[in-house]
């Protein structure tokens, strides 16, 4: 008795067990690339353009705000909706691509690398290494995006508005009055906040420079500021600024260089200051938020524990 085997051909017209042959589908495809850089293309046995679209979408996320810093666009404050566009045009023509392919290519037998598992673990791969890698390399190096998560700037800076920090080209030594600098946790100038847990440390604050090496400084428990024996001038904000029902108050101070103008929210000071004097390599901070006792630095700051300039970033809402 003679046996046959029934065979089909391929798109590339190479014989197959019958049954054996599948095909991706395109939505399944884009919305992996979305969901992952380069996963889309792995789903579409397509390794090599995966591994390097997850490398590109990575460089992106780190040339953008060198390009940003050093003056090329020159919004920092719209840093991280860069960044985030970038990295989703990136992701978007991607997966757009792996689309394409799983459309145009025929149904054939799946790799092991296309299972769902390893899928999965391409995707978390790609995005925990991208989050470690732009942490360590653009945060230490380039710039950090942070929240507030406090009132410590308000009422410049709204309670949930993003942060970025400066890195690059940062010198302590330059920094002026009235800058916004994020200041090291685990400097002296922070105190105790037993709202955080010994597990949650947080990476840093926030305050405003108010006097640089050779200034003194003293601050009253009613609010008053006085620099170099000059008081700094206290008024109401105009009508038009929102306070957020919070008493706004719009401070001038007289310097070297002119008058430094900015607002806080208090009339009274939680922790005041004796006459202090700033010596050479230290800058006195306070934040602008001074009604309360927050965490957040306050008084003498070496300026080896400034991190970087702060930049509000635009919050649409």
């Amino acid at each position: 008795m003679t046996m046959t085997t029934t065979t089909n051909t391929n798109g590339n017209g190479a014989p197959t067990t019958a049954g054996a042959l599948k095909k991706r589908h395109p939505m399944i495809a884009f919305a992996a690339g979305v969901v992952a850089p380069g996963l889309g293309f792995l789903l579409t046995a397509r390794p090599v353009a995966a591994a390097f679209t997850a490398l590109v979408s990575l460089a992106v996320s780190i040339v953008v705000p060198v390009l940003v810093i050093d003056g090329v666009v020159g919004s920092v404050d719209l840093l991280p909706s860069l960044v985030a566009f970038a990295m989703m045009f990136v992701s978007v023509i991607s997966s757009a691509l792996s689309a394409a392919f799983a459309f145009r290519d025929p149904p054939r037998v799946f790799r092991p690398y296309e299972h769902p598992w390893w899928a999965i673990g391409f995707g978390l791969f790609s995005l925990i290494g991208s989050l470690q890698f732009r942490w360590h390399v653009v945060g230490d190096n380039v710039a950090a995006f942070d929240f507030s998560m406090s009132t410590a700037l308000r009422p410049s800076v709204a309670e949930l508005d993003r942060l970025v920090i400066v890195k690059r080209g940062f010198e302590p030594a330059r920094v002026a009055i009235n800058d916004l600098v994020a200041v090291r946790a685990d400097s002296h100038s922070f105190p105790r906040n037993p709202a955080l847990e010994p597990s949650q440390p947080s990476r840093r604050g926030f305050a405003r420079v108010i006097a640089l090496p050779g200034s003194t400084v003293e601050v009253k428990e009613d609010g008053g500021v006085v620099v170099d024996g000059f008081p700094v001038i206290a008024a109401p904000c105009p009508a038009t600024v929102p306070a957020e029902g919070h008493v706004c108050i719009a401070e001038r101070q007289a310097t070297t260089r002119g008058e430094a103008q900015r607002m806080t929210t208090a009339t009274s000071f939680a922790r005041a200051f004796a006459p202090t004097a700033v010596g050479a390599g230290y800058v006195f901070v306070l934040p602008d938020d001074r009604g309360r006792k927050l965490y957040a630095p306050a008084g003498l700051v070496a300026v080896g524990d400034l991190e970087g300039l702060v930049v509000p970033a635009r919050n649409k809402r």
